[in-house]
């Protein structure tokens, strides 16, 4: 495994993220769950690059295939054979593939249509796949898996729990039961209201870290978590979250919150990613996403997953177009944006705030 080309990711990584490429589809991935996120902070400085620094946690790296080589503001050629995706090592050494798929919830269409979105995107090489207990699309995501053919080594599977009848364990018992899996690539506790108080937020935590231990959950960490909810976790922790999951776009950067992940070394993922283009139109950074979609020959979405992956945040996204998927897999590693392209879409994006979910928790200008 070698270190990321510097015209991908800004060499100075102190004490944080780096980049490799591992042999296989094992670093490719997509998946997006109902996470949330919290609100801007202070304007992003992007000193020495997309600000991939991460204290002493998070490392990335990329699956060997096509277009491992992205010189700033060129186009490269994508073969059709293997998905690039580039891996982020996490503070347990494991490494997360940087795009995730996620197939939808079941509450939102029908069982079949997730079925045939997580068949879709595995097919098209897609291997990371985050799904959720409150979403109703494990079971859906494991037969998907067995349709596939694909061996499970080659996968990368995220799931949440969102609450806790009895006990974590039977909750994860019953994940693993609906996706037909011995073991999950990542668990993450779905959100911090899934505990009424401090000291039952750190059990269920100690509950999470004995799966871990067991070997049947490679990494686990949090979602939609503020810094007082993990510093909550972080007082009695043996295992550090690896990650936090969080709404994050143009329209929400809540820096302060992704600064503690890096001071503590815990990765950031973003689900909802193309807010701004899906739901918050008309915005300040239209005229940006345009005028770069037309630069680097590629689409608006294009754009905002790479302003995310170019920061070193994994970003989970969703489509249930096969074409979509195809033109992500073209796209997506064919270019970068510059430092001084992210600064200005960060800098343009914090002119407006939007948040897409959790709006029954979080008052309309709350930033965190």
């Amino acid at each position: 495994m070698g270190s990321i080309d510097s015209s991908f990711y800004p060499s100075s990584h102190s004490n944080g993220p780096t980049i490799s490429y591992s042999s296989g589809p094992n670093s490719s991935s997509y998946g997006s769950g109902p996470t949330n996120s919290y609100g801007s902070g202070p304007a992003s400085s992007y000193s020495s690059g997309p600000n991939n620094s991460y204290g002493s946690g998070p490392t990335s790296s990329y699956a060997s295939g096509p277009a491992s080589s992205y010189g700033s503001g060129q186009k490269q050629t994508l073969s059709n054979t293997a998905l690039s995706n580039p891996t982020l090592r996490l503070n347990d050494g494991n490494e997360i593939p940087m795009l995730a798929f996620g197939p939808g919830s079941v509450f939102s269409g029908q069982p079949d249509q997730v079925f045939n979105s997580a068949l879709s995107a595995i097919r098209n090489g897609f291997y990371h796949l985050d799904v959720a207990e409150v979403d109703g699309n494990e079971q859906q995501l494991g037969s998907a898996i067995r349709q596939s053919g694909v061996p499970r080594s080659q996968l990368f599977i995220t799931t949440k729990v969102w609450t806790v009848g009895t006990t974590v364990r039977a909750a994860f018992d019953a994940s693993l039961e609906r996706l037909g899996l011995d073991y999950v690539d990542l668990y993450l506790v779905n959100w911090p209201q899934i505990a009424d108080k401090p000291d039952r937020l750190q059990q269920i935590w100690a509950e999470v870290e004995a799966i871990k231990e067991s070997g049947r959950a490679r990494s686990i960490g949090v979602s939609n978590f503020l810094p007082e909810h993990l510093d909550t976790i972080l007082r009695t922790a043996r295992v550090k979250p690896a990650i936090n999951q969080i709404e994050y776009h143009t329209y929400l950067q809540h820096d302060n919150l992704i600064n503690f992940h890096r001071q503590h070394g815990i990765a950031t993922a973003a689900y909802a990613p193309l807010t701004p283009i899906t739901k918050a139109r008309p915005g300040p950074i239209d005229n940006i996403f345009l005028s770069l979609a037309k630069k680097y020959g590629v689409s608006e979405a294009d754009i905002a997953l790479r302003w995310v992956i170019d920061q070193g945040i994994v970003a989970v996204t969703s489509t249930s177009s096969e074409e979509r998927l195809q033109s992500l897999r073209r796209n997506l590693p064919s270019f970068k944006l510059t430092q001084g392209e992210v600064q200005e879409i960060s800098y343009l994006g914090k002119q407006k705030h939007f948040r897409g979910f959790f709006n029954d928790i979080f008052d309309a200008g709350d930033r965190r």
